[in-house]
């Protein structure tokens, strides 16, 4: 009997030291289709820790883990530094997949997160999240930990972007229609934008990112367009408009820029995103609706890391969807 049970333990011990068997993912889903050169491709789905690799340890192997590790309704996200940070707005909380450590932290626990809207990180993993529900932006450090608060007066955040050089934080006010910069320690520096149609005018902005060079991009969703602005909120120019065809807008819910300054936008009633020019022309569209790899049910968030990989929100899908752009040589 004793040999035996030593020999249960061997067994745990070596499924322990293993990740689980990694879900099956096509290694063929490249957009456009063939004989066109491809320009983006499918990498892989994410819907829990376990898609990143996490190995169990022998408690987990025997009881199975002690915290919830899925998404539920993804909405947010951003990365950089092998790391992605998924906002649940209906877990109220920040779910920080770690690739290279193959492991996940949660935020939200400690600063009572109530609507988390959007999250970005600096280089060092210092995370700041907009939380639309109490007016705040909540601070954690690399480790998770929180750190401090920001209150905002008539603001409701909904989008943010962090330009690290000039020490500003960027923050999208649905309600007020305008983008609010803070220095990192809260402090306003001052404001662009209010309710119109005008340049510089925004209808329920949802949605906002930064390019290599600090270029400002605003998802101007009721107006149906995108529009943009230098750092420090001079409008240069614009583009969009409402539709049901490729290159026009419908239900735009996220807004993300690659390395050579391409402008992708999420379209939640096409259920795919688009990827335009800086003049505003559409160069392809990626994804339809429905639950297999490179489909989309109400996607909202998108985020590009530093590698070109690209992160989006399928919010009824429950999972972050991943894909590569692929450079011309």
């Amino acid at each position: 009997m004793r040999s035996f049970l030593s020999a249960i333990a061997v067994l745990l011990l070596i499924a322990a030291c293993s990740p689980i068997t990694p879900r099956t993912e096509p290694d063929n889903l490249f957009w456009p289709l063939p004989p066109e050169q491809p320009k983006i491709k499918y990498i892989k789905s994410i819907y829990s820790e376990d898609d990143i690799g996490r190995a169990y340890s022998i408690r987990e192997t025997l009881f199975g883990k002690t915290y919830i590790d899925t998404l539920s309704r993804p909405y947010g996200v951003y990365a950089i530094h092998d790391r992605i940070y998924v906002t649940d707005i209906l877990a109220m909380r920040v779910m920080v997949f770690d690739l290279a450590a193959k492991s996940l932290h949660v935020l939200g626990d400690e600063g009572a997160i109530q609507v988390p809207a959007a999250a970005v990180a600096d280089a060092q993993g210092k995370t700041y999240v907009a939380d639309a529900g109490q007016a705040k932006i909540a601070i954690y450090d690399a480790k998770g930990d929180y750190l401090t608060a920001f209150p905002l007066k008539d603001i409701k955040p909904v989008g943010l972007a962090i330009n690290e050089s000039l020490g500003r934080l960027y923050v999208l006010d649905r309600v007020g229609h305008r983008v609010v910069a803070l220095d990192l320690s809260g402090k306003t520096l001052f404001e662009f934008g209010k309710q119109g149609i005008e340049n510089g005018q925004f209808n329920m902005p949802l949605g906002i990112a930064i390019d290599k060079t600090g270029i400002l991009y605003i998802l101007d969703t009721g107006n149906f367009r995108v529009q943009i602005f230098d750092a420090d909120g001079k409008f240069i120019s614009k583009f969009g408009e409402v539709g049901d065809r490729p290159g026009f807008f419908s239900r735009p819910k996220g807004i993300a820029v690659d390395s050579e300054g391409h402008i992708y936008v999420v379209d939640a009633a096409f259920s795919n995103f688009q990827i335009f020019d800086r003049s505003g022309n559409v160069l392809l569209f990626v994804g339809r609706l429905g639950s297999e790899p490179g489909q989309m049910y109400l996607p909202a968030g998108v985020a590009i890391d530093e590698n070109d990989r690209i992160y989006v929100a399928d919010q009824l899908n429950k999972r972050i969807e991943v894909f590569q752009y692929i450079k011309t040589p």
